[in-house]
């Protein structure tokens, strides 16, 4: 039986029928075995990913400036003040000791030493070597050659490397078809989260959730404005209403705006039936640019009915028709009641 060396790594001359008996057992075996371990491989690369894109992130954004910046500064220290001050006290006075003192007596220790080790050993080294050691070592080397390295070559080329190259083609194999099947699981598990999990959840969300979401929303509005606001106001009058029953009315006070300075007059008795004025008004008397007031021709007397209209003309349409009658004054419920005697 003759062996043919193959051209290449990879040639299928050099196999032969050990190669073809152990490669699809190996192949069998290296996929089962590789599967979960190239899982768990895909799985560390993406968290080392993750993980290197957020400490590079750190380390450009975080550690970086304040090293960059102190690296500046160290090396602008190191150029502009330890350099020169260090060439001045330590390389200046160092070189002129190294060639004037050390390097001629360094030159002359070097010359007895190398004249002491050329005669004293070398010479006799190099004999040792060339008559005694140098034949026994071809020996012993041929001897070990025969006896040892022509049957391992042998081994190893035409056994152990055929071998390792199935192996290696099976594992790779393996490898590569255990990448395609974690994709595969790993885009069905994507699909099922999203038809399983996913769109359910969003589905409830959109027709459950948020519609619910959105009747508690309106309903605490509903609540807020018709039942808490209401009592609210309920309770704040009840206790205006207690505090006037147990203390009184408190006694209003008017601002006069039309007073130099704007200060406070003192409250006065009003009648029965009208209203005082407010910190915004001012009184007629008081106010001279107020209007003096038209009484009302058409108006109805007490206890009668009213004239007739007169009919449309010149001074009853228009900017010259006459205005409005005056609207009965409001009953101030703060004012003061009339003194008798």
């Amino acid at each position: 039986m003759t062996y043919e060396r193959g051209t290449g790594a990879g040639a299928p001359g050099g196999d032969g029928c050990l190669v073809a008996a152990v490669r699809l057992p190996v192949r069998v075996v290296a996929f089962v075995v590789v599967l979960p371990l190239r899982l768990l491989w895909d799985a560390l690369c993406a968290v080392a990913r993750g993980i290197g894109i957020a400490l590079e992130w750190i380390w450009r954004n975080v550690f970086a400036p304040p090293l960059n910046l102190l690296g500046r500064g160290l090396a602008a220290l190191w150029r502009y003040v330890l350099a020169p001050v260090g060439r001045v006290l330590f390389v200046v006075p160092a070189v002129w000791i190294w060639h004037y003192l050390i390097s001629p007596v360094l030159a002359a220790v070097a010359v007895a030493v190398v004249f002491l080790v050329r005669y004293l050993l070398v010479w006799p080294a190099v004999a040792l070597w060339r008559y005694v050691l140098a034949p026994v070592g071809r020996a012993v080397g041929w001897v070990l050659r025969i006896l040892l390295v022509v049957p391992l070559v042998f081994l190893w080329q035409w056994v152990v490397m055929p071998v390792a190259r199935a192996i290696g083609a099976a594992v790779a194999w393996a490898w590569h078809a255990a990448g395609y099947v974690s994709r595969a699981i790993g885009r069905g598990v994507a699909r099922t989260f999203r038809v399983l999990v996913a769109i359910p959840v969003a589905w409830v969300w959109r027709w459950t959730g948020a519609p619910v979401l959105r009747g508690l929303r309106a309903a605490g509005r509903w609540v807020r404005r018709e039942i808490l606001h209401p009592v609210a106001q309920a309770v704040r009058e009840a206790r205006r209403g207690v505090r006037t029953a147990l203390f009184g009315a408190p006694a209003p006070r008017e601002r006069a705006s039309h007073l130099p300075g704007g200060g406070y007059v003192a409250p006065q008795d009003y009648p029965p039936g009208e209203a005082p004025w407010s910190r915004h008004q001012v009184p007629p008397a008081q106010n001279p640019y107020a209007q003096p007031q038209v009484p009302n021709p058409y108006a109805a007397p007490p206890g009668g009915n009213a004239p007739a209209a007169p009919a449309p003309g010149p001074y009853t349409t228009g900017p010259y028709a006459p205005g409005p009658s005056k609207p009965e004054p409001v009953r101030n419920p703060y004012a003061r009641p009339p003194q008798e005697g």
